[in-house]
């Protein structure tokens, strides 16, 4: 007799008793954080309509959805990869009537295709939470730092910290030259991996197309994280409107978390590229101390409400539930 094949798919896995019930406790302490601030939960479909949520997808996700055809609609459909456009589309389309600002969470599972090489897992328990405003502001971006901040500290983690940037600097920084889409791209990709000596050779090779002013400031971005003092370095070379504000920006929100004494678990890196098409203010991602993976990650994304047709402010973030788990066994 044949031996039965009894194994699971690439990148999703079984979670037994002893691990089941650390996920239980993360869930319920983030959770009740969540509901003192004033979220309401939400829980959205497994499934969607491929061009539904594809609307709000940034380009990264959208090539690793799982999808197939509907045999009863012959619609393309597919498994959820992100909350947040599930979130966008119920505003828009089914709270248009709740008063702003309106405060979201959802503690689901997203499912994202990986090449099984990569060992990445395709099947993620995430907590999130998303505030949408009339407007943006650096009150609303603080508030929404210091509800992350005080959910980890509410698992007893302490040693952590929120690593934040601007999606506006480095697109200010590169709006302001005459290089080409192509030329423009190359840098991202070469900042984006704190890679500075494919950087420098990208910058000059592009010979007198921009000054070698310009050049030994764009050198510098990769070097731009650490603590308050990347502020000022960058705020120094700065130019355009753009990335000035971004940097302003980052300034105003450091500004309230210290007030309020969150200063101790931030730090800044304006050469955060992650998702750069799809956020419009700041990024921020969650580190704890021993473990090389985020345990968090948002941003603000105010042109996604606008796609799905209500226009208005927000910004969010995900708990990613077994890196916090993996965490907290550090």
């Amino acid at each position: 007799m044949k031996p039965l094949n009894i194994s699971l798919p690439p990148g999703v896995k079984d979670s037994l008793p002893d691990e089941a019930e650390k996920i239980e406790r993360i869930e319920e302490c983030i959770l009740k954080v969540l509901e003192r601030c004033g979220f309401k939960r939400v829980i959205t479909p497994f499934l969607e309509y491929l061009d539904v949520l594809s609307i709000g997808l940034g380009d990264d996700l959208k090539e690793k959805v799982f999808k197939f055809i509907d045999p009863t609609s012959g619609r393309v459909v597919a498994v959820r990869p992100d909350i947040t456009p599930q979130v966008a589309r119920i505003v828009a389309t089914r709270m248009r009537d709740y008063k702003l600002p309106l405060r979201i969470c959802y503690n689901e599972k997203v499912f994202r295709y990986q090449e099984p090489r990569i060992g990445r897992p395709r099947e993620i328990q995430q907590i999130g939470a998303e505030l949408i405003t009339k407007e943006l502001s650096p009150e609303a971006d603080a508030e929404v730092i210091i509800i992350a901040i005080n959910s980890l500290k509410s698992l007893g983690l302490k040693n952590f910290k929120i690593d934040i940037g601007e999606a506006g600097f480095v697109r200010g920084m590169l709006n302001t030259t005459i290089m080409d889409d192509k030329e423009k791209g190359r840098i991202k990709d070469a900042i984006a991996l704190k890679d500075g000596s494919a950087l420098e050779v990208i910058l000059d090779s592009l010979g007198d197309k921009i000054t070698n002013k310009y050049k030994k400031v764009l050198k510098t971005i990769p070097s731009l994280f650490g603590g308050k003092e990347v502020l000022e370095k960058a705020s120094s070379i700065a130019e355009g409107r753009q990335a000035k504000m971004a940097v302003a920006n980052l300034s105003n929100i450091l500004k309230i978390l210290d007030t309020k004494g969150f200063q101790e678990f931030i730090t800044f890196d304006l050469a955060e590229m992650r998702g750069f098409d799809y956020y419009t203010g700041i990024v921020f991602e969650g580190f704890a101390m021993g473990l090389g993976k985020s345990i968090m990650s948002g941003g603000r994304y105010d042109n996604l409400m606008q796609k799905y047709g209500y226009p208005c402010a927000a910004i969010g973030f995900a708990f990613d539930v077994e890196n916090i788990v993996a965490a907290m066994a550090h």
